[in-house]
C-alpha cells in the first residue's frame, strides 16, 4: 500500500502544471462552497444574536392576524388551509390575558402609518412613515439603549431611534428638544393606502430621548397615539377606535417556566397569533437551512465543471502511463491495485485543490470581513465585532468533499487503467 502511496505522488508531481490547472477548478468550487457554507453559518448566527438581544425569551407578541405572512403567497391559498379568523385585539382580551396564571403584565402596542416625519427646520422627510406608541419607559429592554434625561412619555412627547438621528445628520445631545413635525402623506405607507381624512393633518412632537429599536424610529405613547388615530379615522374616541379597530399587538410579559404554556393557551384556547424568541428563532432557522440547501445545490455546478477537468487529467495521464502501467501489471501487480494507484492520484488532486481552496478563502474572510462588520453595523446590527469564523467542522467536510469529486471523477479514468492488457500496453508508442 506504501508503494501504491508513492507511485501515485510520482504521477502527480510529475505533472506539476497540469496538476496545478486541474487543481485550480477544485479550488474555485471549494471557494464557492466555503463562502457558502462558512457565509450562512455566520449570518445565521449573526441573526439569532441579534434576535436573542432584542427579545426576551419571556416575551409574547399576541396579535389578532398572523404577523409574519409577509406580502403575498407562496402556495395558493385553501379554505382548508384558514385555522383561524382574524381578531380585534379589545380591551377585554387584554384584561383576559393578563388573568392568565403567570402572565407578569400586559402591554398595548399601537402603529400610525401614513406620516411624513419631518426633524423642524429640516424640509426631507424621513423614509419611514411609522410612528409605533406604548407607555414602556426609555429604560426597558425592548429598547436595547437609552439616551435622554427623561424616560417617561408625556403627551405629544417622543422618542426616536439613532436611525433618525444619524438621518438628520445631528447628535443625540442637539436632537433632544427639538420638534418632529408629523404631516398626512398623500401617497400613504406600505401598510396602509392614503386616506381623504388625513388630508391637511398636522401634529408636533417634542423630542425627549434617543432610544434602540431596530426598524421602529418613532415612539410616542398609547394616549397620544389614540388621540391621532382618532383624529385621522374620524372615531369618537379612543374606547370607539379600540373597540373597532383594536390594538395593533399586545406585549405580554410571562414568568420563567410560564412561557410555554402560556403561549399555548394563547394560541389555541384564545385562537390568536403568538410570535416568541422561539418562534423567530425557528423562522431563521428554516429560512437560512433552505437558502443554505439551494445554494449548495448551486455551488455543485461548479464541482461538476472540476470533475471534469479530472477525468481530462487522468485520462491523458494514463495514455501517456500505458507502457508503465503494463510494466507494473507485469511483475505482478493487479488490477484492483492499478484501480487504486489512479484513484488515490485522483483523491490527491482533488486534496490538493481542496486544501488551495481553503487557504484562499480563509485569507478572503481576513481581508473582507471589516467591510462587513461595518456594513451590518450601519444596517443596525450591533455587538459585531467579526463575522466570518473559521469552521473546522465544515472545513472537514469541505475536504472531504474535494477528495471524493475527485475518487469519483477518477473512477472511470482508473477502471480503464485497471483494464488494460498488459501484452499490449508494453508494445504502446
Amino acid at each position: 500500500m506504501e508503494k501504491m502511496f508513492k507511485y501515485a505522488i510520482n504521477l502527480v508531481l510529475r505533472r506539476k502544471f497540469r496538476t496545478a490547472l486541474t487543481s485550480l477548478g477544485i479550488m474555485l468550487a471549494v471557494m464557492l462552497m466555503s463562502f457558502i457554507l462558512f457565509g450562512m453559518t455566520d449570518l445565521k448566527n449573526v441573526m439569532l444574536s441579534e434576535i436573542e438581544t432584542r427579545f426576551n425569551p419571556l416575551d409574547l407578541y399576541v396579535s389578532g392576524q398572523d404577523n409574519m405572512s409577509f406580502g403575498g403567497m407562496a402556495v395558493a391559498p385553501t379554505k382548508d388551509g384558514i385555522k383561524k379568523e382574524e381578531t380585534v385585539l379589545t380591551e377585554e382580551i387584554k384584561e383576559k390575558i393578563q388573568q392568565i396564571s403567570g402572565v407578569e403584565s400586559v402591554e398595548p402596542l399601537l402603529f400610525i402609518n401614513g406620516l411624513d416625519m419631518y426633524l423642524e427646520d429640516d424640509d426631507t422627510p424621513y423614509p419611514m412613515k411609522l410612528i409605533a406608541a406604548s407607555d414602556l419607559p426609555g429604560n426597558h429592554h425592548i429598547f436595547k439603549s437609552f439616551y435622554g434625561d427623561k424616560d417617561t412619555l408625556d403627551s405629544y412627547e417622543m422618542f426616536v431611534s439613532k436611525y433618525v438621528v444619524s438621518f438628520f445628520e445631528t447628535t443625540q445631545e442637539d436632537i433632544i428638544g427639538k420638534k418632529i413635525h408629523a404631516k398626512s402623506s398623500s401617497s400613504g405607507s406600505f401598510f396602509s393606502a392614503a386616506s381623504k381624512s388625513m388630508i391637511d393633518k398636522e401634529y408636533e412632537f417634542t423630542i425627549v430621548g434617543v432610544v434602540d429599536t431596530g426598524n421602529d424610529a418613532f415612539w410616542v405613547n398609547n394616549d397620544t397615539a389614540l388621540d391621532i388615530l382618532v383624529d385621522l379615522g374620524g372615531y369618537d374616541d379612543g374606547a370607539d377606535y379600540i373597540s373597532n379597530v383594536g390594538y395593533f399587538q399586545l406585549y405580554v410579559t410571562t414568568n420563567e417556566g410560564k412561557t410555554k404554556d402560556i403561549e399555548r393557551y394563547i394560541d389555541e384556547d384564545l385562537k390568536l397569533f403568538v410570535i416568541s424568541s422561539d418562534t423567530i428563532l425557528g423562522f431563521i432557522d428554516t429560512f437560512t437551512a433552505g437558502l443554505t440547501i439551494a445554494l449548495i445545490l448551486f455551488g455543485s455546478i461548479s464541482a461538476i465543471v472540476a470533475s471534469i477537468g479530472i477525468v481530462n487529467t487522468m485520462i491523458m495521464s494514463i495514455y501517456e502511463q500505458t507502457r508503465e502501467i503494463g510494466i507494473i501489471k507485469a511483475i505482478g501487480a493487479s488490477n484492483t491495485q492499478v484501480l487504486l494507484i489512479f484513484l488515490i492520484q485522483s483523491s490527491l488532486i482533488g486534496l490538493f485543490g481542496g486544501i488551495l481552496g481553503l487557504s484562499v478563502t480563509f485569507l478572503l474572510m481576513k481581508a473582507i470581513d471589516p467591510f462587513i462588520v461595518q456594513t451590518l453595523s450601519t444596517q443596525g446590527f450591533v455587538d459585531i465585532d467579526q463575522f466570518f469564523h473559521f469552521q473546522f467542522w465544515n472545513a472537514f467536510i469541505i475536504t472531504m468533499f474535494s477528495i471524493l469529486v475527485g475518487v469519483v471523477a477518477g473512477i472511470y479514468p482508473s477502471m480503464k487503467a485497471a483494464k488494460l492488457d498488459p501484452v499490449k500496453a508494453l508494445r504502446y508508442e
